[in-house]
């Protein structure tokens, strides 16, 4: 690229202004997500905590679970309402019968009612001592309930962790009031479709983890230098609820903080304001932004680096590109070219027309927005379109803000590729597992792979697909055909009907209703209408008028003899269709003659002409001398036609009868 006087100006990919404003804009957004994402150092700030500290609830805990496995089992179960007042002590019984860690009393100013009441009192408390049981495990599983439909409609924006390590510090002792956990791992809930009960499992490939740093960092009484190898060991630890989790507690509060704590197995209340406990809770909270900080914190380093050319999507947030020069920019990068991989795309899904536009418009672009409301085909769209490249060879990264819809994408791609993508989607809900899935088949193909029969099965399909090519365009051309002969206009087919084949029909139509009562078929074997039905038809006809009623004595006539054979026929048409040569002046005055006669005359003469041709013929016979003594005249009279003999001019003329 080079300026207006010829120079070598670098790439945009190279520019170290347009790097600088890269590296500013990740910076702003650094110190934007963590201003948005201020650590929770109250437990009250969350949406929500389950204690799990109760003698009754630290029963049912499975202490030794770790990644995969079932901490906790809440059971389905309901509560007894409490037994009624009898209707003598109605008014006389003080307190709340509903609450069984208070019992109720009787009033002093009742009288006449104490063995009433002791009857009754005795019943409410075996009530009371069964509501005291069985409510702890109810109000857990009510609040699971609620934890469930939470993580259901909202598992992008919260999370659910088993934690562990309360740490309660007073104002006086780190600046400002501090009650939280240090260690939590990732937990989710389920439900047993068979019984009703909701599990608590810990996430699949979890373990627990050390949130020191990003709770406490910033505050006077936190040394972090040595959280590092606290989280190595942590890991011997299979949860935060493990038997010896104390022990860790006790390091940590040695190693980590500066000032003294009381660490201890149980809550109690501190003197000193500093206590740390391990007080198991089931926390619901928002989902933190540290790895978003630790992403900026990489590329801003990345970016610092003189080699490290700019990537196209940060450069287009700080300045406009126009589509030309994004083509350009990634190809320079070491990018393929967007129109290798956008012509002749292969679809395994059908595609309408709009659809198929989108990966054209990748030839001439860098990127290509799509938008409409849900049920328009975005997502059928896009698993077109990754299986169009991953078929050019190329690697597609699929990003959502929502993990339900990357499932649902990876569920229309093709079986044969729905275990070779790389899914790393919500790891508390079973992505963990689809991603060691996936790299386990990647792996497995990978080792039985052979060039020689994949490249056969290659070919295979490719001409399979060029024949479906053929006969598409075969089926298009006759398509074509078709069309172009309904706009063909005919130019006549039958009296009154002509143009195309549609018109024709319109018209049929529009007279369909003038001859819908004459049967179909016309032309078949047996005659449409049988012999009663014929008759009736010909009563019908000859009732309607006098005219067809005289039709019911007429015959047809006899056409026997009274028409040409076919022989004659043809001679007459070939005869009329023959021009006539010119007439001499002899044949014009014979055609005056016999203009006028009658048939009968003319028939008379043809007959005595052809006996005149035979007579001269006979002359002609006979000693050649003779025939130049004859002559022959023709005469013309009021009558018949007279020949006179030369021969013998003596003898009467012969008169033809006429």
């Amino acid at each position: 690229m080079n300026n207006e006087r010829g120079e070598q100006l670098p790439n945009p990919e190279d520019d170290p202004q347009l790097k600088d404003r890269v590296q500013r804009l990740m910076k702003f957004l650094r110190e934007l997500v963590k201003a948005r994402t201020k650590p929770v150092r109250n437990l009250r700030q969350h949406d929500n905590i389950i204690w799990l500290s109760g003698n009754l609830l630290s029963m049912s805990i499975e202490h030794s679970a770790s990644g995969g496995e079932v901490l906790l089992r809440a059971r389905r179960i309901s509560l007894d309402d409490a037994p009624a007042v009898p209707v003598g002590l109605r008014g006389w019984v003080l307190g709340n019968i509903a609450d069984s860690a208070s019992t109720p009393t009787l009033s002093e100013e009742s009288s006449g009612v104490d063995a009433t009441f002791e009857r009754w009192l005795a019943e409410w408390r075996m009530w009371a001592k069964l509501d005291q049981e069985r409510r702890p495990f109810w109000l857990l599983y009510q609040d699971l309930q609620k934890v469930f439909q939470e993580l259901t409609s909202r598992p992008e924006s919260v999370e659910l962790v088993l934690a562990s390590g309360l740490l309660e510090l007073s104002a006086n002792a780190a600046g400002e009031d501090i009650r939280t956990h240090i260690i939590s791992q990732s937990a989710t809930v389920e439900r047993d479709e068979s019984s009703g009960d909701l599990l608590v499992r810990l996430s699949p490939d979890s373990a627990p983890r050390l949130e020191d740093t990003q709770l406490l960092t910033g505050l006077h009484i936190f040394d972090g230098t040595g959280s590092r190898s606290l989280q190595e060991s942590l890991i011997d630890y299979t949860s935060p609820v493990a038997d010896n989790i104390v022990v860790f507690l006790k390091e940590w509060a040695a190693r980590a903080l500066t000032t003294t704590v009381e660490v201890g197995d149980t809550a109690s209340a501190s003197r000193t304001g500093r206590a740390l406990t391990p007080a198991p809770a089931l926390v619901l909270r928002k989902r933190g932004a540290f790895a978003l900080v630790e992403y900026y914190e990489a590329m801003i380093a990345e970016a610092e680096h003189d080699g490290t050319a700019i990537p196209l999507g940060l450069a287009q947030l700080v300045t406009p590109i126009e589509p030309e020069d994004r083509i350009a920019w990634l190809e320079r990068t070491g990018s393929a070219a967007t129109v290798a991989y956008a012509e002749d795309p292969l679809f395994p899904l059908p595609a309408n027309r709009e659809q198929g536009d989108i990966i054209e418009r990748l030839i001439g672009d860098s990127g290509v927005v799509v938008e409409g409301p849900p049920g328009t085909g975005k997502t059928h769209t896009i698993a077109n379109l990754v299986s169009a490249l991953l078929a050019k060879g190329q690697r597609v990264l699929v990003t959502s803000e929502k993990s339900q819809a990357l499932r649902v994408l990876r569920d229309k791609l093709p079986d044969e590729m729905k275990e070779l993508c790389v899914s790393i989607t919500d790891i508390g809900r079973g992505g963990s597992t689809e991603l060691n899935k996936s790299v386990a088949e990647i792996a497995t193909r990978k080792a039985s792979f052979n060039h020689r029969a994949s490249a056969e099965v290659v070919d295979g399909l490719n001409d399979k697909r060029n024949q479906a090519l053929s006969r598409k365009a075969a089926i298009t051309e006759e398509i074509r055909a078709l069309r172009e002969r309904e706009t063909f206009k005919h130019p006549f087919v039958a009296q009154g009907y002509s143009g195309t084949a549609a018109e024709i029909v319109r018209d049929v139509v529009a007279c369909g209703q003038r001859y819908e009562w004459l049967p179909a078929p016309l032309q078949s074997a047996a005659p449409s209408l049988d012999l009663p039905q014929f008759r009736q038809l010909l009563a019908l006809a000859s009732q309607s008028n006098p005219v067809r009623a005289q039709r019911a004595h007429q015959t047809f006539p006899v056409i026997e003899g009274r028409l040409p054979q076919w022989p004659d026929l043809q001679r007459a048409c070939e005869a009329a269709a023959t021009i006539p040569a010119p007439l001499n002046p002899a044949a014009a005055e014979l055609l005056q003659v016999l203009d006028g006669a009658s048939p009968a005359t003319l028939a008379e003469i043809g007959d005595r002409c052809k006996r005149l041709q035979f007579a001269v013929a006979a002359v002609r016979e006979l000693d050649p001398a003779l025939p130049g003594c004859c002559r022959r005249n023709t005469v013309r009279k009021r009558g018949p036609l007279v020949v006179e003999d030369c021969q013998n001019p003596r003898t009467p003329p012969r008169r033809g009868a006429g």
